[in-house]
């Protein structure tokens, strides 16, 4: 059988009976999703261009599955191929999504109402913490052959899950029964048909990329949780961009979000290829921290305008000097070189540096709202991940005698810090509104300036650059290996935060005080 055949035998035949019963159920005017969501043009629109998001999401992913020969396909039994992956395989991206979207569509149809979970809360950002989590433990299992297919799926599903959750998990565990009827009974069947598949020779999966745990000797485990897991995103899109509340949270977003905020987005999902192409370190790294630059002038310049560009380049031209004559002279941080750094370099000094000193400081500065000694603090906790991350991608070599940490002398941190601080300082003569109001500590008021902030009003400050620094390094530092340097730098960075909120508090407090005592 080839695996045009099996589509034809398999896949069309329970679509076409669902095409039809929606056709059916719906030429007499009802709502395609019924009274779930009763707005028929939204359902309809929702149903058709679906798929597309799957087939655009899975395609980059699929090519490198089958690059890698995790999955492989016979010549004899596909009719050809797009990049490495054959047309058939497109093609079922779509099918499967139809069938489970039109399956749960027909559940919709026989449902009520659309609810919202009894504990908003735990089924949103609960959830969305459970699947981060899985999402880490997938990247974690890339680094070893038997684990590294299964790896390829939850870190490739994970994240998507976690955002779906965090969106709208209350929206779509409002009818928990209705959302696993949409997903059992497709995954039951795929399992099935993969079944047959992979044991006719269809398709093969590879034995040095699995666990070797077969249903029956012929089903991987992987495969089986492949479908479970892709018909869980399919239910769980479609059930968060159908409820009626969904529009409302997109009307939020659209209200709050800023373009620093997908800047910062951007600096986030270029860290998340590293693991699959560790070679691409220092590219990744430069866009990355780049993004992280061009997210910090953004905010900037909202809050202070053309000032934004003074203080950019102030940090970035301080930042380049000081690292010059420090690869140079050995003064302020210790003896060290740039020599043999890979990437994009600048007066020899790798570009990700000098723009990482205008990002991370901003950050570290908006958190502490201003207070310069602790901004250099939080730079200093930021350098005990670094040192050991970088020094093992090859960015820098220490040559001190007189090593503290990962090649380090004690002299470096006391430079990061005099050179943070100062720097933090000099923002502060430059542009003191950077720190005054809505600029201060993770949350400000939105642009309205509203005088009793709601969670609508409330937006992140550019302070939520250190927070996503101070989850990533730890993460990186044990892919790398080095649980140790993880766990320090955790404890530094984690510490480093609690104290700049707990002053940002005490800070607030005081006013409140005063006026009492008043």
């Amino acid at each position: 059988m080839t695996y045009l055949q099996y589509h034809l035998v398999f896949i069309l035949p329970p679509l076409l009976v669902l095409a039809w019963l929606t056709w059916r159920e719906t030429r007499s005017g009802q709502s395609v999703a019924g009274e779930f969501r009763p707005e028929n043009k939204w359902g309809w629109r929702t149903l058709l261009l679906f798929p597309l998001i799957p087939l655009i999401y899975t395609t980059p992913w699929d090519n490198y599955l089958v690059y890698k020969a995790v999955w492989n396909y016979p010549p004899e039994r596909v009719l050809g191929r797009i990049l490495y992956v054959p047309y058939e395989e497109y093609a079922f991206f779509l099918l499967q999504t139809l069938i489970t979207s039109l399956l749960l569509y027909a559940l919709l149809r026989r449902s009520g109402p659309a609810r919202v979970s009894l504990h908003p809360w735990l089924t949103r950002w609960g959830l969305s913490g459970l699947w981060l989590g899985v999402a880490f433990a997938g990247v974690v299992m890339l680094r070893f052959e038997s684990t590294f297919y299964l790896g390829l799926i939850l870190a490739w599903a994970a994240p998507v899950l976690a955002g779906l959750s965090a969106f709208g998990g209350d929206l779509v565990l409002g009818r928990p029964r209705l959302f696993w009827w949409a997903t059992l009974p497709p995954t039951l069947y795929l399992w099935a048909t993969d079944f047959f598949a992979i044991h006719a020779g269809i398709w093969g999966i590879s034995k040095r990329y699995t666990l070797g745990w077969n249903l029956g000797g012929v089903l991987p485990i992987e495969e089986m949780m492949f479908f479970l897991i892709t018909n869980l995103l399919i239910a769980t899109g479609l059930l968060a961009f159908l409820h009626p509340v969904a529009l409302e949270r997109v009307n939020v977003l659209r209200r709050v979000f800023r373009p620093w905020q997908g800047f910062l987005l951007l600096y986030v999902l270029l860290k998340i290829p590293v693991p699959l192409w560790p070679d691409g370190f220092p590219l990744l790294g430069t866009l990355s921290t780049a993004a992280l630059f061009l997210a910090g002038l953004s905010w900037a310049w909202e809050k202070v305008g053309a000032k934004s560009l003074l203080l950019a380049a102030l940090a970035f031209g301080f930042g380049l000097a000081v690292e010059v004559l420090g690869s140079r002279t050995g003064f302020p941080f210790g003896a060290y070189s740039y020599a043999g750094a890979p990437g994009l370099s600048f007066f020899g000094v790798p570009l990700l540096v000098p723009l990482g000193w205008f990002g991370m400081t901003l950050a570290a500065a908006v958190l502490t709202g201003g207070r310069a000694w602790l901004a250099g603090l939080l730079l200093v906790a930021w350098d005990v991940g670094l040192e050991p991350m970088m020094t093992a991608q090859g960015f820098w070599t220490w040559t001190d005698t007189r090593p503290l940490w990962a090649g380090a002398p004690i002299q470096n941190f006391i430079g990061w810090w005099a050179v943070g601080a100062g720097l933090v300082w000099l923002f502060g003569r430059v542009a003191p509104e950077l720190y005054q109001g809505a600029g201060r500590g993770v949350w400000g008021v939105g642009r309205d300036q509203a005088p009793h902030p709601t969670t609508h009003t409330l937006q992140p400050t550019f302070a939520l650059a250190y927070l996503l620094e101070a989850a990533f390094l730890p993460a990186g530092l044990l892919l790398l290996g080095l649980p140790l340097a993880a766990l320090v730098t955790a404890l530094a960075m984690g510490a480093a935060v609690w104290a700049a909120l707990h002053g940002q508090t005490t800070a607030r407090a005081k006013p409140s005080q005063a006026h009492e005592r008043v």
